[in-house]
Order: C-alpha cells, then sequence, then structure tokens
C-alpha cells in the first residue's frame, strides 16, 4: 500500500506518514469546531451577565437554556464552575444549573467532594440544609463539610440550617459537634418563631442529657407544629412514670393523627404491661382517638375494640368495627358458625350488624361456605333481615350481593332445600332484590335458567324476581313459557303479568299472532292471561275476540281480570261482540258476564236461551245462575227438553244445584225416566252432589239403591255432599235402612275420606248414642282411628291430649288397645282421658271388650291393661 502511494505520488515518504497527516487534520478541524461552541456558549453568557435591564436579561436567559438545558448543562458543570469564578456565582442559578447539582447531592450515591463545593460555594444559601443532609449521609463529604464549617463558622453555619431546614428528618448525631459547642445557641432557637428552625433545634437537642435541655423538651410536647410534638414524642425519655403520662396524653388528647401514632408505637413497644384501654375513664373524643390506632396484635385492643362495638355512638363505632375487620375478628366471627348453633348465629349477625350499620362490611368478601352457617349470616346481613330493628340499616355493597349470590347457587348447587338451609336461599333472593346490580341480576337469570325442571327452587326464584330487572328475565321467563311441560305455568303467568308493557307486549302478540303449531295452545292460554293482567285499556277487545281460547273451566276466573277494565269501554266492546256472527265468542263473552256483574246485559242473556247455537244456550243458561236468577232458572226446565243433549245436560245439572223444591222434581222425574238419555241423569246427579237442599239426598240414595247403571255416579254424588247436616241426614237414612242399602251406604263413606271426618267427630262429640255405631263404622272406613292412635306418640303433649280425647270418645277395641299403650304418658291430661275410658270398660256391657285387652298379643298391650286397671281401683278407693 505504501509503495502504491509512493509511485502515485512519486514520492517515498513512510507508512505513518499516511496515517498522521488525516489524523492531525482532524484534530484541527475537532479544535476548530470546540474553539467556536466555546465561543458561543462563552457569548451567550456575557449577554446574560451583560444585559443592562431585566427584560433583556430574561431574553437572553431564555435563549441560553433553549441551546443549553440544565440536563445537558449537567455536563458542563466544571467549566461553568470555572465561568462562576469569572462572571460571578449568578450564573450558575439563572442557568439552573444549581437545582441539578442540589438534585445530584439528593438522588445519587456516589458524590465527590466537587459536588458538595459546588452546593456550597456558588448555589444559594436555601440548598445549604440539602448539603447538610447529603453530608449526613454520605462518608465522604463528612470531612470536606465540617472543614467548610469551621471556615465559616459554627454559628452562622447552625442559624443558616435552622432557617433552611424545612422539617426534613436527620441523623442528629451528624450535627454533634453543634450540640457540644452550642448547646445554648440551639436551646434558644427553640423559641424561634418559624417552626422549621425550632424543628431544627429539638431534633439535635434530643441527643442532649443537660437539665435545661429536659425541660425544654418537656415544653415541647406542647410546641404549635405537629412535627415537633411528634419527634419529641417518638425520642424523648424521662423516668418511666413521667414518661408514660406524658405518651398517655399524646395519645387521647393531640389533635394530630401522626403525633397520636408516635405515642401509640412507643406504648406498643416499652408499656404493654401498663396499656388498658379498657380500664381508663375516657370520654368520646379520646375514646375515638384510642380506637383509631389500636393494635392488631394486642389483645386488650381487640377487647376494647368489640367491646366499642356495642356502643351507640357511630363515632366510636366505625374505628372499632374498621379495627376489627382489618384484623380479622369480623370475618373469624362469620365463618365460624355453624347451623346447630342457631343462637351464636343470632349474636354474630347482631354484631356484624352493627359493623355494616357504619358501612364497614370487608368481612362479606372473602368467607367459607362452611356448612351453610355463614352464608345464612352472610344472607341475613345482606337481605335487610334487620332493619325493622335497626334503623337506617345497611344492606352492604352490591359488590357483596354478588359475591354472596354466588357462592349461595354454588352451594345449593348438588343439594336440596331444607328447613335448615331454605333462609339461605331466600334472604339471597330479597338481598339481590333490594340492593342488587345488573350483575347480580344476571347471576340470578344464570340461577333461574338452570333450576327451569326443578319446581321447588323455581317457585321461590319467581317470588323474587327484581321488578328492575325485567329485561335480563325476560328472556328466560318466555322460554319457560313456551315450555309445555313447565309446571309453574300460573306463578309465572302472574309475574310476567306485573311487568312493564312494553317489557312483554311484543312476545305477546307474537304468540297470540303466531302459528298455531309454533305455539301450542297452552302456550297461548297463557298469552292471553298475561295480557288480560297488563291492564290496557287499549287491548281489551283483542282480550273478549280471544275468549275462545280459554278453557270453560278458567274463564270465569278469567272474567275477574275484565273488573280491573274501565267498564263503558268493556260495554261498548261486549255489545259489539255479542251481535257478532262468531258463536264461540259469544259463549265466551256471555260466560264472563256474572263475573263483571253488570246487569245491562240481562235482556241479551235471556234473548240467548232461544239462540241457535247450543253453546250459547249452555253458557246463558249458566249465566243465569251466576246472576241469581233462581226464579227464572226454576221456570226454564223447559231446557230440559232441549234437542241437544249437552244442553239438556248442563240444563240439568244446573237446575239440580239451585233448583226450588218444584224443579228438583221435575228432575226426579227425569231421573227415573227410562226414555231419556244416561247423559242427562248423569248431569242430574253432579248437580245433586253439588247442591246445599236437603230434597237431593233422598234422590241420590234412591237411585243407589236402584240403578245399578248409575251406581258409582251417585256414590260420587254424596261423597260431595260433606256438610254437616248432610251426613247427618246420610246417618239417619243408613241408620235406618235395610242391610243390602247399608252395605251400599258404607262407600259413599270411604269415598268422603277426609273431608268428612271434620263433621263426623263433631256429631261424635254429641255423644248421640244411636249414632256412634255408625259414625265409627265411618271412621273406621277412612282409616281415622289408626292415623289418630299414631298421633299418641307425637311429641307434642297437645296433639297426644286431643288424640287421646278422641279414641275414650270413639271406644272400640282398636281405639282402646291405643288408649293403653299411653296409660304412662308423662302428660297428666292424657292419663285422664285414658282413666276416663277404661271406667267405661269396668261396665258390664264392656267386659267382653276388657277380656280381650287383657288376652292381647302383644306383651305391652297386656301389661299396660292390667297396670292401668290397677290404676283405676286405687282411684276408686281414694
Amino acid at each position: 500500500m505504501t509503495d502504491y502511494f509512493n509511485q502515485l505520488l512519486g514520492l517515498e515518504f513512510p507508512f505513518w506518514v499516511y496515517i498522521a497527516i488525516p489524523a492531525a487534520v482532524l484534530i484541527v478541524i475537532f479544535l476548530i469546531i470546540w474553539f467556536i461552541f466555546t465561543g458561543v456558549f462563552k457569548l451567550r453568557l456575557r449577554k446574560i451577565i451583560k444585559a443592562k435591564d431585566e427584560s433583556i436579561a430574561d431574553e437572553a436567559i431564555l435563549n441560553f437554556k433553549r441551546h443549553y438545558p440544565a440536563k445537558k448543562l449537567v455536563r458542563y458543570s466544571a467549566r461553568m464552575e470555572r465561568y462562576s469564578r469569572k462572571l460571578g456565582s449568578h450564573i450558575i442559578q439563572n442557568t439552573g444549573l444549581s437545582e441539578k447539582w442540589v438534585q445530584k447531592l439528593a438522588a445519587s450515591k456516589f458524590l465527590r467532594a466537587a459536588d458538595l463545593r459546588r452546593v456550597l460555594l456558588y448555589c444559594p444559601p436555601s440548598y445549604l440544609f440539602k448539603a447538610f443532609l447529603a453530608a449526613g449521609k454520605n462518608t465522604n463529604l463528612n470531612k470536606f463539610f465540617k472543614n467548610w464549617v469551621n471556615g465559616e463558622g459554627e454559628e452562622k453555619v447552625i442559624r443558616l440550617l435552622a432557617e433552611t431546614c424545612r422539617g426534613e428528618d436527620f441523623d442528629p448525631a451528624f450535627g454533634k459537634s453543634f450540640l457540644d459547642n452550642h448547646s445554648e445557641l440551639l436551646r434558644e432557637l427553640t423559641g424561634e418563631p418559624e417552626w422549621y428552625s425550632r424543628y431544627f433545634a429539638y431534633k439535635i437537642l434530643l441527643a442532649d442529657k443537660n437539665d435545661l435541655t429536659a425541660r425544654i423538651m418537656e415544653d415541647g410536647f406542647k410546641d404549635p407544629h405537629p412535627l415537633i410534638r411528634k419527634i419529641i414524642t417518638e425520642n424523648i425519655s424521662f423516668d418511666r412514670e413521667k414518661t408514660w403520662a406524658l405518651l398517655w396524653d399524646k395519645l387521647i388528647h393531640d389533635p394530630v393523627y401522626e403525633v397520636r401514632e408516635a405515642a401509640r408505637k412507643r406504648i406498643a413497644k416499652e408499656f404493654t404491661d401498663i396499656y388498658s384501654p379498657k380500664d381508663a375513664e375516657l370520654t368520646g373524643d379520646e375514646t375515638a382517638r384510642v380506637l383509631e390506632l389500636l393494635d392488631p396484635t394486642c389483645q386488650e385492643d381487640r377487647i376494647f375494640a368489640m367491646n366499642s362495638l356495642e356502643n351507640s355512638n357511630n363515632m366510636l363505632k366505625f374505628p372499632a368495627a374498621s379495627f376489627l375487620d382489618k384484623c380479622g375478628l369480623l370475618g373469624t366471627l362469620l365463618s365460624k358458625n355453624t347451623l346447630d348453633d342457631p343462637v351464636n348465629i343470632e349474636h354474630s349477625v347482631s354484631v356484624l350488624q352493627k359493623a355494616l350499620d357504619i358501612n364497614v362490611s370487608g368481612f362479606l368478601i372473602d368467607y367459607p361456605q362452611g356448612d351453610g352457617a355463614p352464608l345464612l349470616a352472610a344472607s341475613r346481613l345482606l337481605s335487610g333481615l334487620y332493619s325493622e330493628r335497626i334503623k337506617d340499616v345497611k344492606f352492604g355493597t352490591q359488590e357483596q350481593i354478588c359475591i354472596l349470590a354466588k357462592k349461595v347457587f354454588a352451594f345449593f348447587n348438588s343439594r336440596k332445600i331444607d328447613p335448615s338451609t331454605k333462609e339461605i336461599y331466600l334472604n339471597t333472593l330479597k338481598a339481590i332484590t333490594y340492593n342488587g346490580n345488573v350483575k347480580s341480576f344476571e347471576i340470578f337469570s344464570d340461577e333461574l335458567s338452570a333450576r327451569e325442571n326443578d319446581p321447588v327452587y323455581t317457585e321461590l326464584l319467581l317470588q323474587n324476581v327484581p321488578m328492575q330487572a325485567q329485561s335480563v328475565m325476560i328472556p328466560v321467563l318466555f322460554r319457560f313459557l313456551e315450555n309445555t311441560g313447565f309446571s309453574l305455568r300460573e306463578d309465572l303467568v302472574q309475574l310476567l303479568g306485573s311487568f312493564n308493557a312494553d317489557s312483554v307486549l311484543p312476545k305477546i302478540f307474537e304468540i297470540l299472532n303466531g302459528n298455531r303449531l309454533n305455539h301450542p295452545h297452552i302456550v297461548r292460554i297463557s298469552a292471553l292471561k298475561i295480557l288480560g293482567l297488563l291492564d290496557l285499556p287499549f287491548c281489551i277487545m283483542r282480550i273478549l275476540e280471544s275468549l275462545p281460547t280459554i278453557k270453560t273451566e278458567e274463564i270465569e276466573e278469567f272474567g275477574k281480570l275484565i273488573l280491573r277494565y274501565p267498564q263503558e269501554v268493556f260495554e261498548e266492546k261486549a255489545r259489539v261482540l255479542l251481535t257478532s256472527p262468531d258463536a264461540r265468542v259469544r259463549s265466551s263473552l256471555i260466560t264472563i258476564l256474572p263475573v263483571i256483574k253488570n246487569d245491562s246485559f240481562m235482556k241479551d242473556i235471556r234473548a240467548s236461551l232461544k239462540d241457535v247455537d247450543p253453546d250459547v244456550r249452555i253458557a246463558s243458561i249458566k249465566a243465569l245462575l251466576g246472576f241469581g236468577e233462581i226464579k227464572l232458572l226454576n221456570q226454564e226446565t223447559s231446557m230440559l227438553r232441549d234437542p241437544v243433549e249437552r244442553v239438556r245436560f248442563a240444563t240439568a245439572e244446573v237446575i239440580a244445584i239451585h233448583g226450588n223444591a218444584a224443579a228438583i222434581e221435575v228432575l226426579k222425574t227425569i231421573t227415573f225416566d227410562p226414555n231419556e238419555t244416561d247423559t242427562v241423569k248423569i248431569g242430574i246427579l253432579n248437580g245433586l252432589g253439588q247442591a246445599k237442599g236437603a230434597e237431593g239426598i233422598p234422590i241420590l240414595v234412591s237411585v243407589l239403591d236402584s240403578i245399578e247403571e248409575f251406581k258409582n255416579y251417585a256414590i260420587n254424588a254424596l261423597a260431595m255432599r260433606t256438610a254437616r247436616k248432610d251426613i247427618t241426614q246420610l246417618i239417619d237414612i243408613f241408620k235406618d235402612a235395610e242391610p243390602p242399602l247399608r252395605e251400599k251406604l258404607i262407600p259413599v263413606f270411604r269415598a268422603m275420606g277426609r273431608k268428612a271426618e271434620p263433621q263426623v267427630i263433631e256429631i261424635l262429640k254429641d255423644e248421640v248414642a244411636s249414632f256412634k255405631p255408625y259414625l265409627v263404622k265411618i271412621l273406621e272406613e277412612t282409616g281415622y282411628i289408626d292415623e289418630t292412635k299414631r298421633r299418641l306418640s307425637n311429641r307434642k303433649a297437645e296433639t297426644r291430649r286431643e288424640a287421646a280425647m278422641l279414641l275414650s270418645l270413639i271406644g272400640t277395641l282398636p281405639a282402646f288397645r291405643g288408649l293403653v299403650l299411653a296409660a304412662k304418658d308423662p302428660d297428666q291430661e292424657v292419663r285422664v282421658c285414658v282413666v276416663k275410658a277404661l271406667e267405661k270398660l269396668k261396665s258390664a256391657e264392656s267386659k267382653d271388650l276388657l277380656d280381650k285387652l287383657k288376652e292381647d298379643p302383644d306383651n305391652r298391650v297386656r301389661k299396660y291393661t292390667y297396670w292401668a286397671l290397677e290404676r283405676l281401683d286405687s282411684l276408686a278407693m281414694e
């Protein structure tokens, strides 16, 4: 390469020349650029120095800072230090470099003496305390700072430090030389009007054991500035008794929290053997100050907080509850409940409610399910169960309700509701209803959706659907509505009927106007009922037109909904429909007229008795009954000859129920008329079974006795006659009847079952001897005697007394067999009934019964019989 250049240039130079020349050129260029930049730098500085007025100076400073911001200028610290010696130290301050130097002292761990020197020599005196703090923390700077202090004079530096201190924390040991040499000056500074000068002096004097200083320190407890009171509280020490008194006074009286906190920390560290707030006589304010600084590890504080929670003053309850919640005591109180200890659950809820009253509820966020008891307690709190007992009760937060809902629904996910846990579920639903948010409504909706085929849970959920959650619930509820197997359809209809019309009306009309194949009849009926419940007068025509959708047995109940609508609107629409050609609409409308109780339609009903359509005629005859037109009904026996059989059936049934003696006589003739159809006769029998008059019973008994093919219809009709007067009449007939008729009547009493038992018992209590055998026979047929014997082992004495009394009235062998087993009952009244019954057995006519009891196969019965008889003999001797 060297030979190439030499040959090219025609010269002979060594290789280093070719390197040195470019290097020299670069150095020269660098020096030129450096001199230019340095010159410009100096020029801009001089503009600041030479500015003749403030505006020019400000402009020069701004121009300099644009080119050399303080962050960049730090790199030129050494150069700026030199310039400041020539141009004046104020250029350090004007350019913002002084702040950067001070920041470096505070932030950097690796400092040199030069860093401290620059601050001390060139920065404003206000930064002196920053330099003091840096020198105290960095051993590399200690010697330099002390030499500087000696050069400046300690007294001057102490005063400057006191003036520049702003309450920063520092190690008083670093200023020990000040204390050794100028303690009098420091004590003098404690009287300065500015708090920061006093703070500096007190901080250093803390290490002084002089008696004069001790007196000043005691006065420092009353210093106007809290920071001074705090450092004295943290560090001062007298004899133990005096120190305790001062610290306790600070804790209960100082108005500043951080001072009280310092006192409490020292007490916790040094005076645990003396500290006992529960034994101190404290005012309300003093108690509040102790409560806000309780120590979670201190048992005294836990007891004090628990006692304070019982206070009626919320100012005291809040810090107590906050402390107990923070240290987990409230959470423990909640989680340790068990279902087998209801007293403890009641107690814990009462205590936790007090915390909830003053908005402390953290314990309701994280707690276990346990056996369900923690959930029970939490649900009582969040549902406002105690709202009637506690004024202005709070129900917790909506987030806590969501947490409870998730826990409870998970708890019941794979279990059935039982009496011990049902309250948990109900309270949770109430909590969501009273104070839930959208998230809790969604949780509720998910639970409702999952329980579609569980009627026990679904019933509880439907009863507690929040009205404010309609938009969230409607998709699920209408899914239930379209489920033909949904078991709680009526509850669902009532619920949707209570919703806002704009929420449900579109879906209702979609069902009513939709294809019948897509919406089964039961769904359409439900939709129509919901429409009726919505109370929308503009929908009344559509409701009346859709009446044929409703089942015949439900149409009268549905008619009650029409009563809620304006009568003038109903009358107008009804009259239009009564003239319409659709017979189903007319018959359905006539059926509901008695429910509406609008007698302005009586003329229309009478006219409809001759209507061409059989259903309209049937509806009309029933409507007359509904309006109480009994006289007119009795005159309509001509309809018993109607050409349509079902009209005759309906007429016969209606007249049989409410007809007078003359009408019933006509029915009797028809019943035994061999030319009348069976359907009409069955209608008459059904009607007589529902009638209240006595005339029908002999007819039914005659049919039972003489017409074999109608025997079962007669039995069913007579079984419906369970009023006391009816049963008495039947027993009279039974008593006087021939044996074959008696055998036929026995199934009647058996069919009556439980419905007849109360009336039979009442007749039995009258103790009419002639009736008793027949009454007992009825009770034996229904199984009542065996059931009564089982009640002798009931845990309730009242139930056993009633059973013993009834068995003594019955007086049969099975009855007495049960009674002797109750001879040793712990309840005296039960034993009295046994004795009264045995007195009956002592009579001559009951000897056979008594002998049978003595020879009973059950050893207990034999044993108790002999014991009871001995007891009876002893009572007779007395």
